[in-house]
């Protein structure tokens, strides 16, 4: 590298306008170093918190949407279970195989099939 294009060269704190660099300026202040840490810390911990904050606070509308959902559920499946009760109530079996042409039993004959009883035909 030849001389002259090394005296062109700006360093990094004379381009901002700095007299020494960032990291001697805050040795010679130490108290200033520690300051900007605690402040930057502070930033940091207020963003996260607010970022937890929101994230939160949307997971609590999530959950109440899904608790209305279930409540809504649980009553629609109240109501299914009430409308199969009457559906299959005895009445209802009843008057609907009336309606399709069974006619109710008067007597009933069992045959014993472990007795060796046989049906023969007249």
């Amino acid at each position: 590298m030849s001389r002259t294009y090394v005296l062109t060269m700006t360093r990094p704190h004379e381009r901002f306008g700095l007299s020494q660099p960032i990291g001697r300026q805050l040795a010679l202040h130490a108290q200033l170093g520690w300051n900007l840490i605690l402040w930057a810390a502070l930033f940091a911990f207020a963003i996260t918190y607010v970022s937890f904050m929101i994230t939160a606070s949307a997971k609590g509308f999530e959950l109440r949407d899904v608790e209305r959902r279930v409540e809504r559920l649980r009553t629609e499946s109240r109501a299914l279970e009430t409308q199969v009760a009457s559906i299959s109530s005895v009445q209802q079996l009843t008057d609907r195989a009336r309606s399709l042409g069974f006619v109710a039993v008067d007597r009933i004959e069992s045959l014993n099939a472990a007795g060796h009883s046989y049906a023969l035909a007249r």
